[in-house]
């Protein structure tokens, strides 16, 4: 591990960017951003469901990630345009759920 040392003198650079993106790309960015949109909703939907379930039931019943990723899998599974996308934002998008 390097030691933090502070020169005298030294500057900071300031970066600046800008992502420019053609029409393709952009269209393709913004269908994961509404297939990620919508696994969310859907884990909100479960969740609820679970919730109502259990305050019926009186029993204590729980949503976590392995019911959320089993509802992934099978959802991938029977709807092509969840399938078309990457796995891994939709994965992400469960673990973010989770906590």
């Amino acid at each position: 591990m390097t030691p933090d040392v502070t020169m005298e003198g030294a500057g900071h650079a300031r970066y600046s960017f800008r992502v420019r993106l053609s029409a393709t790309a952009r269209r393709a960015l913004e269908a994961e951003w509404d297939r990620c949109r919508w696994l969310w909703n859907e884990c909100v939907a479960k969740s609820k469901q679970v919730h109502q379930q259990s305050k019926e039931s009186g029993e204590k019943l729980t949503c976590g990630p392995a019911q959320l990723d089993r509802m992934l899998t099978e959802a991938r599974r029977v709807t092509p345009w969840l399938a078309a996308g990457a796995s891994v934002p939709q994965q992400q998008v469960i673990r973010d759920f989770a906590r």
